[in-house]
């Protein structure tokens, strides 16, 4: 729109034209600066205060309004320049003189903009409005849409500025993320460039590197050649002096004969002559022969095939050269790729092991069924520390990722293929703190009734999996499921006294328990609930823990007597032979190590065994069966622990091996460790959770693919928790 402000001059007339933006300027000159409304020529007609400032009749009457219903204030502050203003008498806000130039400029605005801004096809003054709640264009004055208190009602010109305002917003917003793409794509233009550029000069460097091969078989072979033709050739040349030295001497020697008188002389010659004639006749072969011919097999044998056998290597080295290098290529889309917790997104816990699956798909958002994608992971801590993350290829277009958080909170995973990120990525990982257990049984108050356990100190487990649990406090052995599920109780008559304490379950499922109060160990028939048989020794003082080991002899753990006994259980009047003498046995356990002879043969002799013995905070490890005895001890949870703090030196309460050697120690902080063998490598820590805090833990078995079972002496309840 353009308006013309004319200037008369003397001798001339200057036009100067000005460009305005329409909704700038109505914006600016032709809305009420307190209601922000278009000024028109019914509600919103605008008034002219003293101040020279313009304000629509509604805001008007509403700045005037007095204290009182139907009073009207007598002066008021402009809400612009706060200069008084003092309202005329008798007629109020209409009273005040309309805004001659704001009327002039709409009637203008008016005649430029009537296509632009539509009015009601009944009444052509009003101009329309819209209801933003309810998405819908209306005329006031015909009452077609009855707008709610609580809906948003603006004139049409407003409502079509804000939309035009959101529609250039969201343009903008498009063309940035257009611009983005436009400049990732290009990026990815240039790596494609660089790795080319890196991928032929690998393939100049190895091809190069071939040819270096070559050229060097080819001095090789052609030395070979110069060799070999030399030696020939030496010999030749031997025999040719040779053959050249006879020659001579004979045609020395026969010079005069036709002048010789003397026949026995002459009888003499011809007698050396024959002689030499037959030894000549080895001259006249030549020593070395002349053959020479280069064959493409150095195994090769013979001529007969020669065309063959070097048509064979030429299709052998034509058949590796095929094989040597390879361009690799991907069809991964990072962006359609996933990554899934295997173990569900709750299932994160502060020191235990962690595994999620990346899932690669291609731009059409097919599965690939193959591997060799450079992916890599890093696990952001909540402290801003970058973790790295073990990737491991499956082969089939999946990647696992393995990592240990080792503090609570929210962690960020951020995986990427080709160094872009897959979708979702980073993906918000809350880890706990501490774990919540699977299961438990008991801790519902000491008690003998199903269900109840009392003051519990030992757990088994048999070869189905049912948990064996030695409920001390009651005199019996409880059998549950793998679910810790009730199945009933057992082994009465070897436990009584309220001494029964240590468990152990052999290869052929028997049962094993030992009762101190009784100085034997029983052997229970879980099946039929009997006892098989008993070990008992004059040796035995409190014989409280007990393990078989890998050869079937039953180790035996005597705190009264400060040592460990091995029995053979065939024998009830065990001799029971000390292993070692240790004070303060509080855990114990045994796995076979197998050993093989040195020789060639490799014949896998008898299988040593570990004995793993917990003493207060040390664990001591024996070697028995290969020989010699060998001691070694180390202090778990203090060089290991996680935190670096005091608590690592608290006791170790009970031991156990899982299938894969990896130990699992109870501690009497309440947590149990996990570590990659004896005297191996930390893992991680099964801490629990506060409301299930192990008060008093005991015996620890392994449920088999990465549970563990703990008992609780001081909660009377045996747990279930995750430690891989």
């Amino acid at each position: 729109m353009a308006f013309s402000n004319s200037h008369v001059m003397t001798s001339s007339r200057l036009v100067e034209t000005i460009q305005i933006n329409f909704e700038d300027f109505s914006e600016s000159f032709l809305t009420c600066g307190t209601c922000l409304n278009l000024f028109d020529a019914g509600e919103h007609q605008p008034k002219l205060l003293p101040c020279s400032h313009t304000l629509c009749r509604s805001c008007l009457q509403r700045i005037m309004q007095g204290p009182g219903p139907g009073r009207q204030a007598e002066s008021f502050r402009c809400p612009i320049c706060r200069e008084g203003i003092a309202v005329p008498h008798g007629g109020g806000a209409a009273a005040f003189p309309p805004s001659f130039v704001v009327n002039q400029l709409l009637d203008l605005m008016a005649s430029q903009r009537r296509d632009l801004v539509p009015k009601c096809s009944i009444h052509s003054g009003r101009e329309l409005l819209f209801c933003e709640t309810c998405d819908t264009v209306f005329c006031p004055a015909c009452l077609s849409h009855q707008a709610k208190a609580d809906h948003t009602v603006l004139s049409f010109s407003v409502a079509v500025k804000r939309m035009t305002e959101i529609l250039l917003y969201k343009a903008t917003l498009a063309a940035s993320q257009l611009g983005s793409a436009y400049e990732a794509v290009c990026r990815e233009v240039e790596t494609l460039d660089a790795n080319a550029e890196a991928c032929m000069q690998s393939v100049d460097q190895a091809f190069q590197q071939l040819r270096d091969l070559v050229d060097r078989r080819h001095s090789t072979v052609r030395e070979t050649v110069k060799r070999v033709k030399e030696e020939k050739r030496r010999a030749l040349k031997e025999q040719l002096e040779l053959i050249g030295q006879e020659k001579a001497r004979v045609e020395s020697e026969c010079e005069g004969l036709q002048y010789q008188m003397d026949v026995m002389a002459i009888t003499k010659k011809i007698s050396d002559l024959n002689a030499k004639l037959d030894t000549f006749a080895g001259l006249s072969e030549p020593r070395e022969n002349a053959y020479m011919e280069f064959s493409r097999d150095s195994s090769a044998s013979g001529v007969a095939n020669a065309n063959v056998v070097d048509d064979e290597c030429l299709r052998s080295v034509e058949a590796a050269l095929q094989r040597c290098g390879k361009v690799r290529v991907s069809t991964t889309h990072p962006g359609l790729c996933s990554v899934q917790l295997l173990s569900g997104a709750d299932a994160a816990t502060a020191g235990l092991r962690c595994s999620a699956l990346l899932h690669t798909v291609d731009y059409h958002g097919r599965r690939r069924r193959d591997g060799d994608d450079p992916v890599s992971a890093r696990l952001e801590t909540p402290g801003g520390e970058q973790l790295e993350i073990g990737v491991v290829d499956k082969g089939d277009g999946s990647y696992e990722l393995n990592f240990l958080p080792l503090s609570a909170g929210r962690h960020r995973l951020d995986v990427r293929v080709f160094g872009r990120p897959v979708r979702d990525c980073p993906l918000a990982l809350d880890v706990a703190g501490r774990q919540r257990p699977a299961a438990k049984a008991g801790g519902a108050g000491r008690g003998s009734q199903p269900g109840q356990l009392q003051a519990p100190y030992a757990v088994a487990v048999g070869r189905n999996g049912e948990v064996y649990i030695s409920d001390t406090g009651n005199s019996r052995i409880v059998v549950l499921d793998s679910t810790l599920r009730w199945l009933g109780d057992l082994g009465r008559s070897a436990c009584t006294g309220q001494s029964a304490t240590g468990l152990a379950v052999d290869a052929g499922g028997r049962l094993w328990v030992a009762n101190w109060r009784q100085r034997r160990v029983f052997e229970v028939e879980p099946v039929e609930d009997r006892i098989s048989s008993s070990l008992q020794s004059a040796a035995f003082r409190e014989p409280g823990l007990v393990a078989v080991g890998p050869r079937g002899h039953v180790i035996v753990g005597d705190a009264g007597a400060g040592a460990v006994f091995v029995c053979d259980p065939t024998l009830t009047e065990a001799d029971g032979a000390v292993l070692a003498r240790i004070d303060g046995l509080s855990g114990l356990t045994a796995l076979a190590v197998g050993c093989h002879d040195s020789a060639a043969s490799a014949v896998q002799r008898e299988p040593q065994m570990l004995l793993c013995c917990a003493v207060g905070a040390k664990l001591l490890v024996y070697e028995i069966g290969a020989g010699q005895g060998s001691e070694a001890e180390s202090a778990i949870g203090i060089r290991h622990s996680l935190t670096g703090s005091a608590c690592g030196s608290s006791a170790v309460t009970g031991l156990a091996l899982d299938s894969d050697g990896r130990l699992l120690a109870s501690r009497a902080t309440g947590d149990v460790e996990v570590h990659s063998r004896p005297l191996g490598e930390f893992l991680c820590r099964v801490v629990p959770d506060e409301a299930e805090k192990l008060r008093r833990p005991g015996g620890v078995a392994s449920l088999g693919q990465g549970w563990l079972a703990v008992v609780d002496a001081q909660g009377h309840a045996v747990k279930k928790f995750r430690y891989v």
